[in-house]
């Protein structure tokens, strides 16, 4: 994470978050752009190719999108 240092618990609550944006930073790095539903604040989470393998792979898997970010992000 970039950035002030802070908990991924404080960015990511446990009401997921909604998905409002996202994008490729180079080959190897691409982010989510995300609004938490607590208070509206907008954060990015930023992945790896194969991050992002994983967290489409498991959401698809189980409806528990928001706690497969907290252990990409940790």
């Amino acid at each position: 994470m970039r950035g002030p240092d802070r908990s991924v618990t404080e960015l990511l609550p446990e009401t997921p978050p909604t998905v409002v944006g996202h994008g490729i930073l180079s080959d190897t790095m691409l982010y989510l752009t995300a609004r938490r539903a607590e208070d509206g604040v907008l954060f990015r989470v930023f992945l790896t190719p194969e991050d992002f393998r994983r967290l489409v792979g498991r959401a698809m898997e189980q409806d528990e999108t928001a706690a497969i970010v907290r252990e990409i992000a940790g």
